[in-house]
């Protein structure tokens, strides 16, 4: 990045958000935010000339009590914008200029030593560099300062504050005192107490503050599905108001000229029932943002020092994390507003006696002398058996199940008279999975991918490993598509699975036209690589649920099966009359399913690797393939195929029996070339053409 640039993200990240100037004696509020000292006292100077004795955050609008003597001194400082504001002074200059640390004549620094870990001014930097035991330090001139150099001088070691002891690093935190020290301070003011190394403690602190932010994390989730509850509650309401009103306006039509004055009337009330409801739900919905945004801003802020890593500023700012996500998580809980019901009610069609109907419970759920009935007819009109079950909060749970695919008529009486907007139709449908996003671009960047073909899940990490081919590589990412880290290889890796314990197996082209299969720790770490006695030219690989190693073999077309350490051959077997090599091979209910993408068919063995029949033939109609190369099955049993050069997914049952397909936009160009299913219902499907990974739920 352009050191200009830098210079630049860092003073916005510097701004104060109340006076939008670099911030000046930044001092944290409880929730986190910080401000200059001047601006907060200035804003409970203001507060208080209105009365009041409490102050909100400008940012998240949190409230604290404004302390005795209208002064915010004594909040803790940040030691993240103080370091930001001592390098942003490199750059301004003038009277915030840092100033030289080797000499008693205040100079303005001019130049930095990482290895000194001093500012020195023009004449010091001279005489360091004569002498011969400074000369080959690194220095940098603070005029010629690159993005790198202001990334090593925010991350340098923080020196201690005590009188005598400033050029002395804070090595050591004293676990009794709860405070980073230097060497000096360990000897004259801490003696005999207990010390660890800084970046120990700092690590085990980072721990605590992770595990803080992850309950926050959660209960962000669960505000999110409150708010979609919230929203989904008034949906529901509008479409009950509009029914009712459009039941009545039915009926007003049916009338004489002089009841549309009448019908005017109700339409009124029906606004203004919808206006008053309208506005307890955007009451409730501003209560459940705010909760939200202080509760995203914690874990953001949180993050923010986590993702850094600095362990005094980890170790400074971890009580204040973990007291601010504490206060969060005990922090009184608003409820869901739950619209009243409305329903249009005609007394007699002849006079005007209708009226409308404000409840809080359900039409069908208000007594328990209520007479319930459920018909629910299939697309044939036979009447499907139902089971209705009283829940006692009134509340009734109506349970069928349905014997076709097709339009459903369902009718609900309640005494006898239908429910308001019965009947309704539901078109039952199989289970399908709908497109979510996708990410990854065409690049040799991290997160970017040139030609992605095995892909496989970790479900205990929530890990997502896929082979980017011609880049040599395996990238991690996390389920939303977020880049973990990669492990870099010397040949193209084809294809890959994790083991039960998590370690990574991965099927890789070396640069001779050789096959090898390397196996790696979760974290990445190399630990061995086989194949060679047993299998010549590994070009698949999966793992079945008891630990034993499928592989394809291009060497001699054989599907062959290992142990689960891969040193012995348990099974080797091939298609008959068949000199193909299988692409992809899994193993379910005791057959195995192989893809044989140039005879465009999927063929099926049993457990001995005896050949039991084919599923799908050549073409591009339902059930056809061309080129099928990647298989899954899913928790329903259905076995998912890449139809690759027709662009979809094909899903059968496991005898063989065409479903359904995937189809769309997202595979417009595409090469869908393998998919793994993670145990949340999530599809990953990567295609190597469009270098990237579809996702859908």
């Amino acid at each position: 990045m352009d050191v200009q640039q830098l210079f630049r993200n860092l003073q916005k990240e510097a701004e104060c958000p109340l006076c939008l100037e670099t911030v000046n004696n930044p001092k944290t509020l409880p929730c986190l935010h910080s401000f200059c000292l001047e601006c907060l006292d200035k804003h409970a100077g203001f507060v208080r000339r209105q009365l009041q004795t409490t102050i909100t955050c400008p940012v998240c609008q949190t409230s604290f009590q404004i302390p005795e003597g209208d002064s915010f001194k004594n909040l803790p400082t940040s030691y993240h914008l103080n370091r930001l504001v001592d390098v942003l002074a490199l750059k301004d200059g003038g009277a915030q200029a840092q100033k030289c640390g080797s000499c008693d004549e205040n100079n303005t620094a001019s130049s930095y030593c990482f290895v000194c870990q001093n500012f020195l001014c023009t004449p010091c930097f001279e005489a360091h560099q004569r002498l011969k035991a400074t000369r080959g330090h690194r220095n940098v001139v603070i005029e010629k300062l690159q993005a790198q150099d202001l990334e090593d001088l925010i991350h340098r070691p923080v020196m201690c504050s005590q009188q005598y002891h400033e050029n002395q690093p804070l090595e050591f935190y004293c676990e009794e005192c709860k405070v980073p020290i230097c060497h000096k301070c360990s000897v004259v003011s801490h003696n005999r107490h207990t010390m660890t190394d800084t970046q120990k403690a700092a690590q085990v602190q980072k721990m605590q503050m992770k595990d803080a932010l992850e309950k926050v994390k959660a209960e962000t989730v669960v505000y999110e599905k409150k708010v979609q509850k919230q929203t989904e509650l008034m949906d529901r309401n509008k479409k009950e108001i509009m029914s009712c009103e459009k039941k009545m306006t039915d009926l007003v039509e049916d009338l004489i000229r002089d009841l549309r004055e009448h019908e005017r009337v109700m339409k009124t009330k029906f606004a203004e029932i919808y206006e008053a409801q309208q506005k307890h739900h955007a009451t409730q919905l501003e209560n459940f943002e705010l909760v939200l945004t202080q509760l995203k801003s914690c874990v953001e802020r949180g993050e923010s020092i986590v993702q850094r890593n600095i362990s005094v500023e980890i170790l400074q700012t971890n009580p204040g994390i973990i007291k601010r996500c504490e206060e969060l998580l005990k922090a009184r809980k608003p409820d869901i507003y739950k619209p009243s019901h409305v329903n249009y009610v005609v007394e007699q069609k002849v006079k005007i006696l209708d009226r409308i109907v404000v409840s809080d419970t359900y039409p069908s759920l208000s007594l328990a002398e209520d007479v319930i009935k459920v018909n629910i007819l299939s697309p044939a009109g036979d009447q499907l058996e139902t089971e209705i079950k009283d829940t006692k909060d009134g509340k009734y749970t109506v349970t069928y199940i349905p014997q076709c695919v097709g339009q459903h008529r369902v009718e609900i009486q309640v005494n006898g008279q239908p429910l308001t907007g019965s009947p309704w139709f539901v078109q039952v449908i199989p289970h399908q999975y709908q497109f979510a996003f996708q990410f990854g671009s065409k690049g040799r960047e991290q997160g970017r991918f040139n030609s992605p073909w095995g892909i496989a899940v970790n479900d205990k990490s929530r890990t997502l490993a896929v082979a980017d081919f011609n880049n040599k590589r395996i990238q991690m990412f996390g389920f939303e598509g977020n880049f973990l880290g990669q492990i870099a290889l010397n040949g193209k890796p084809r294809s890959l699975t994790f083991t039960e314990s998590g370690d990574l197996l991965v099927c890789a082209l070396l640069e001779v036209w050789s096959w090898r299969i390397f196996l790696f720790t979760e974290n990445g770490r190399f630990m061995s690589n086989f194949g060679g006695e047993h299998v010549k030219a590994p070009y698949y690989i999966s793992v079945s649920s008891d630990g034993r190693i499928i592989t394809s073999d291009f060497n001699d077309n054989r599907i062959k099966v290992l142990t689960p350490d891969g040193k012995n051959l348990l099974q080797s077997f091939k298609a008959p009359g068949c000199h193909e090599d299988p692409d992809f091979i899994v193993y379910n209910q005791e057959k195995f399913f192989a893809s044989f993408s140039l005879a465009c068919c999927v063929m099926v063995f049993n457990n001995a690797g005896e050949y039991l029949h084919d599923i799908g033939s050549k073409g591009s109609g339902d059930g056809q393939f061309l080129k099928p190369i990647g298989l899954v099955i899913d928790k329903f049993d259905r076995l998912i195929v890449c139809d690759a050069e027709n662009k979809r997914l094909q899903l059968f049952s496991l005898d063989g029996k065409y479903i359904t397909q995937i189809a769309g936009s997202f595979f417009e160009g595409g090469f869908p070339r393998d998919a793994f299913i993670s145990n949340t219902g999530y599809l990953f499907v990567s295609d190597s053409d469009r270098n990237c990974v579809h996702v859908f739920h």
